[in-house]
């Protein structure tokens, strides 16, 4: 007879702690990775010639809505329970050295080449596809309004002055436009053009559609014409105001002032896509 009794049992090997990550979110964070490196002159820029706390508030000089659909992305992407397939690994490391090579349309590709893959390669209704549609939202600012400027600038920024000119009653010469006071000419640039800025509106119209999975249908579509149409008319508001006051351009172009413009922006555009959001969701039940 004996009182002894089993204290435990003694794992017969040594367990080891296993994480695992569905695929949409390693293309999630590779694809963000991408973004950011994309963005990295503009982000060393703002770091170089601003203090920390104008830094912080203007975001490193990348906009709000970039900052919401890279995080949007990671949040879809985590969602989705399969794995990673052999051949996800050979586009994820190309990707991943596109987003250190040390000039930003490398980055671009690399952006360009995580989406394309991870929607062609995924389930209609997975949620890797839709991490793929808020990556390839995303080269909107950072590539094809890019290119469009490019191709266009002319254009494109003369009618932003001309716009600007006939709000404020100033001189307009291309895309310059004088202060109706006489006291400074202002060129209007690619960052500051209207193109750049309805690009991001499309990158949260689609957010907002893939993050709670709504159907574009016509009335979405229309919802997104208003967040575009709102936010040229912003931008044509801020530069409005460089032009009525000089003296405050630095605090207008990229300081507070800029940062306040810019979560206007977000803000008046993510109402329009809630909205929207809140009908499409009602009559697609």
């Amino acid at each position: 007879m004996t009182l002894a009794r089993p204290v435990g049992i003694v794992p017969t090997r040594p367990t080891a702690l296993r994480l695992e990550l569905g695929r949409g979110s390693v293309f999630a964070a590779v694809g963000i990775l991408a973004a950011l490196n994309a963005e990295a002159g503009q982000i060393l820029s703002t770091l170089t010639f601003q203090s920390p706390v104008e830094a912080v508030t203007g975001l490193a000089g990348i906009s709000a809505v970039i900052w919401v659909a890279m995080v949007a992305a990671w949040k879809i992407g985590s969602e989705e329970p399969r794995r990673l397939r052999g051949r996800d690994t050979v586009v994820i490391s190309i990707v991943v050295a596109l987003a250190f090579l040390p000039v930003s349309f490398a980055a671009q590709a690399g952006l360009l080449l995580c989406g394309l893959y991870l929607f062609a390669t995924s389930p209609r209704r997975a949620p890797a596809r839709r991490t793929a549609l808020v990556l390839l939202a995303l080269t909107g600012p950072l590539i094809w309004g890019r290119i469009l400027l490019n191709l266009f600038a002319g254009p494109i920024l003369s009618l932003d002055a001309h716009i600007v000119g006939a709000v404020i009653g100033t001189h307009v010469d291309g895309n310059i436009f004088l202060a109706p006071s006489g006291r400074g000419r202002f060129v209007i640039g690619d960052l500051c053009s209207s193109v750049h800025n309805m690009s991001l509106a499309i990158v949260l119209w689609t957010t907002a559609a893939m993050l709670f999975k709504i159907r574009i249908d016509s009335r979405y579509v229309a919802v997104g014409v208003a967040m575009a149409g709102f936010m040229f008319a912003l931008n044509i508001v801020r530069l409005a105001a460089i032009g009525l006051f000089p003296e405050d351009f630095a605090y207008l172009h990229f300081g507070t002032g800029a940062a306040l413009f810019g979560w206007a922006g977000l803000i008046g555009a993510a109402l329009l896509a809630g909205w929207g959001v809140a009908n499409a969701a009602a009559r697609q039940r």
